[in-house]
């Protein structure tokens, strides 16, 4: 009898372990990206998504950036319920920004677009975005069959680096993840938290290699 528990108890877990190992965001090919000044983003790069350089930009030549706040697409909006859970969601996406950014020691300076209370030093670049996929997915479907991608959660960001003074745009990238698996299907929340995170994280990575010459460059 003894030995039947501990064979019981040692199969769940594995099956926890499976599970919270198959956690975590995955890209997918960006739907629809959005242009910005007459730049679409549609190199494929390994950690950025889809991008697009604008001729003669150089990300080295700028010492400050300000991180302004993202706005969701009206498509992804259906009630009340939905703008406070966007809001939540690109305030989330504007902080994981600001903290990658200045952890990649690229800039001089990383700021809020809300805290901008004295003048830069130096060339700056703005960073602007819109979040054109907020899907919450269900947990319901994640929970019994979120190995097969049933219920994965969706989230795709189009960003924008500009000249602080000029405006004129440099840089377009477009990222989309999904999620689908997580300890009992993982709620809307968390698996949309570690996309935007991930995608904070790789922008970042991307820039660094940007400033050290490197061409954006696909997955192997």
């Amino acid at each position: 009898m003894v030995r039947w528990v501990n064979v019981r108890r040692c199969v769940l877990g594995i099956a926890l372990s499976s599970m919270v190992a198959g956690c975590g965001a995955t890209r997918s090919s960006a739907d629809n990206p959005t242009s910005f000044g007459g730049l679409t983003p549609n190199t494929p790069d390994m950690e950025a998504g889809l991008v697009a350089i604008a001729p003669g930009f150089d990300i080295r030549t700028y010492k400050a950036v300000v991180v302004e706040k993202f706005e969701v697409t009206d498509s992804e909006i259906q009630d009340e319920g939905d703008r406070s859970f966007a809001a939540k969601m690109t305030q989330y996406l504007h902080l994981q920004l600001l903290r990658r950014l200045r952890e990649c020691g690229l800039f001089q300076q990383v700021v809020s677009a809300t805290d901008e209370a004295k003048p830069l030093d130096g060339a700056a670049l703005r960073l602007r975005g819109v979040v054109t996929r907020l899907g919450r997915g269900s947990q319901a479907a994640r929970y019994f069959a979120g190995l097969y991608g049933a219920g994965r959660t969706r989230a795709q960001a189009d960003l924008q680096l500009l000249d602080a003074a000029s405006g004129k745009v440099g840089l377009v990238t477009a990222d989309r993840r999904i999620a689908s698996v997580g300890m009992f299907g993982g709620s809307d929340e968390e698996h949309l938290e570690e996309s935007f995170n991930d995608l904070a994280r790789d922008f970042a990575k991307f820039l660094v290699r940007l400033s050290q010459g490197q061409a954006p460059k696909a997955a192997p």
